[in-house]
Order: structure tokens, then C-alpha cells, then sequence
């Protein structure tokens, strides 16, 4: 259980919105401009300029709540902040700059608080600038897209159920390329849908079930909320890789179903 009460994680849910939507007109300007630099992060991902600054504000939105902003903040560019604190705040500000940095519309701004001691997320919220589209969502309190209540799926047939899977190099990193081949012989309709503009559509119940393999804190932490708060399931594990997590999420019958082919218990 959490020391926020309802009312109060319904405000940490509205700063979460606010800080997301912060970055949106940078982050649109620099979408797909000529002169926009990528460069090479020392883990082998790619970062801009763009990720820098969208995060700076952020947590400067962040830090100027007198109830909130004294929580630790966790950042995918900037690393950690403040604390030490019971809850902590976690932000991806630019998720898939790769397809980002291509051109490919499936980015988002991730920002996301966790109760430090369980791990365990407490509010989420997915912007998907592009569309200026908003998922947001608490513990207790349902998630919403930009008012509208959200309802995942509740398919249960595997062959027939949209399932999207991203690219097998992660996979194999983490040691779960077996798991992607025995989706793909399973199911008819898989989709290399990837970031969290495909985390929105398994949140939404466009799709019905997702598996990422290899994911930080700040990937998964709002779907993590947002799913649960949906009617949906959500399963994962320690990764392979050191300090990342494998997961698997959507419609409870099938992440049941999902997470035997993929080994995710």
C-alpha cells in the first residue's frame, strides 16, 4: 500500500500530464528536421539534443511542485536526482528515438512515479505528441485517454489476436530469441509495432497483447500503471541484462498463454 491517498495521487497523476506535455512543441520542431544530430550513447543507443532538452524540462515542471517535487527523479538522460525519498519519479522524454531520429512517428514522453521501497508504479502517463494524445492513469483510479476511460482487450484466441513483438536483436540480447520464434509460429498476426506508441495501443485495446524484452525503469513503469488500470494483465521478470526487465502485457487470457511461449512466469 501506498502513503498517498487517493486525492493525492490524483494530483501527482495531473503534474505527471502537465510535465509530459511540457516538452511537446521542442520535441515536434526538431521531428524530423535536417539539421537534427544524432549521436551515440556509451550502452549503444542513440540520443539528440532534442532528448536533453525535452528531460530539462521536465523535471524543471517537476521540481517546481511544492507537493511533489521533492521526490527523487530518475531520467533516461540525466540519471538520478534528489532523494532520498519514498517515491520517485521516472522520465523517458524522447521513447524511441530511433525511430525518432528516422523520421518514424512511434515516439513518446514517458513520466511515471514509483513507491521506492516496492518498486511498484503508482501513476503513469504515455504523450504521444504527434497526436497530442494522453494516457494517463493512478493506482485506484482508472486510466483515461484524454477523458475517455480505457479498456484493454479481453481476447482470448492467440491465433487470430493482433500481437505486436519488436525487433529480434533485443530479444536475442536478452536471451529470448526462442520466445519471439514461438510467437511468431503461434500467432497470425504479429506486428513489429515498438515504443510506447505501441504501448498505447495494447493500453487502448487496439492490440491485444505486447512482449518487449530488455526494458529500463522509465520504459515500463507508466505501462506498468496504465495496463493494470485498464483491465488488462501485465507480467514481468529480471532480464539478462542488468538492470532491465522483460515483459509481457494486454489481455489477461492471452498474457497468460503469451508468457508460457516466452518463458515469463
Amino acid at each position: 500500500m501506498t502513503g498517498l491517498d487517493p486525492a493525492a495521487l490524483e494530483r501527482a497523476r495531473d503534474l505527471a500530464v502537465a510535465a509530459a506535455r511540457s516538452p511537446r512543441e521542442l520535441i515536434l520542431r526538431a521531428f524530423r528536421a535536417p539539421d537534427l544530430k544524432v549521436e551515440t550513447k556509451p550502452d549503444g543507443t542513440p540520443v539528440t539534443v532534442a532528448d536533453c532538452a525535452a528531460e530539462g524540462t521536465i523535471r524543471r515542471r517537476l521540481l517546481e511542485s511544492g507537493e511533489f517535487g521533492t521526490f527523487e527523479i530518475f531520467g533516461e538522460e540525466g540519471g538520478l536526482e534528489g532523494g532520498p525519498a519514498p517515491y520517485r519519479w521516472l522520465i523517458d522524454p524522447i521513447d524511441g528515438t530511433r525511430g525518432f531520429a528516422r523520421g518514424l512517428p512511434t515516439f513518446g514522453t514517458i513520466v511515471a512515479l514509483e513507491e521506492r521501497a516496492s518498486g511498484r508504479g503508482l501513476v503513469g502517463v504515455i504523450h504521444l505528441p504527434l497526436t497530442d494524445e494522453t494516457l494517463a492513469g493512478a493506482r485506484g483510479r482508472g486510466a483515461e485517454r484524454d477523458g475517455r476511460r480505457l479498456c484493454a482487450s479481453q481476447a482470448s484466441d492467440l491465433r487470430s489476436a493482433i500481437v505486436a513483438l519488436p525487433d529480434v536483436a533485443e530479444f536475442r540480447q536478452a536471451g529470448m530469441e526462442r520466445g519471439w520464434m514461438a510467437v511468431h509460429a503461434t500467432c497470425d498476426r504479429v506486428r513489429g509495432y515498438t515504443d510506447c506508441w505501441a504501448h498505447a495501443l495494447v493500453i487502448s485495446g487496439a492490440v491485444d497483447a505486447m512482449v518487449e524484452a530488455g526494458l529500463s525503469p522509465w520504459d515500463v513503469r507508466a505501462t506498468e500503471v496504465l495496463i493494470s488500470e485498464a483491465g488488462g494483465a501485465w507480467r514481468a521478470r529480471p532480464s539478462r541484462i542488468e538492470g532491465k526487465v522483460d515483459i509481457v502485457f494486454g489481455s489477461p487470457p492471452l498474457v497468460d498463454r503469451i508468457s508460457e511461449l516466452v518463458g515469463i512466469g
